[in-house]
């Protein structure tokens, strides 16, 4: 059990590595993909509503390289990233209990509104004492980084989908398995 915590953090560090080297001379309006936020964003949604702790992993893990790799104080992607995630799983569990709502819109709403509010956030404490200059953040570049990221995390949602929730959580008991 251990080893998967130990994985999921060298993900997050290899996804920081990535996106500030690699797709950093990629960027769209300005924007670079956040593949770290993208990472616990989709582990919080697939994670289950009695695991608060993965949570708390999660943004710790996350939030720590994210505020190790960008130009702020530490613990301010960390704080940012608990409450947001405790704020989707409950979100996710009041809202979408619906079983004939499609799993992916679902996962991209909550992203958009997750993504955009992180922004909020980060950027409120970046510009903490420049109110205008704070406002003038929100332009094209947010449009770019929020098509960016979410083209991004559709495409992390479905190789997650396909390749790793229904092989590896899926705990049931299949009978018939050669029909």
């Amino acid at each position: 059990m251990w080893i998967k915590h130990i994985l999921i953090a060298l993900l997050f560090y290899f996804f920081a590595l990535l996106q500030n080297s690699f797709f950093v001379h990629f960027g769209l309006f300005g924007g670079t993909p956040n593949l770290v936020f993208i990472l616990f964003i989709l582990l919080v949604f697939f994670s289950s509503k009695n695991q608060g702790y993965l949570i708390v992993f999660y943004s710790l893990i996350g939030g720590l390289i994210l505020d190790i790799f960008s130009y702020s104080h530490i613990g301010v992607s960390v704080t940012i990233m608990v409450v947001l995630g405790f704020l989707l799983k409950k979100v996710q569990l009041s809202l979408f209990e619906d079983p004939k709502k499609p799993m992916f819109f679902n996962f991209l709403v909550l992203f958009f509104v997750s993504f955009i509010t992180y922004d909020l956030f980060f950027g409120f404490y970046s510009y903490l004492f420049k109110m205008s200059d704070f406002l003038v953040s929100f332009n094209l570049q947010l449009l770019g980084k929020v098509i960016y990221n979410l083209f991004f995390a559709s495409m992390f949602f479905s190789v997650y989908k396909n390749f790793y929730a229904d092989r590896f959580n899926n705990r049931q008991l299949s009978l018939f398995k050669n029909k």
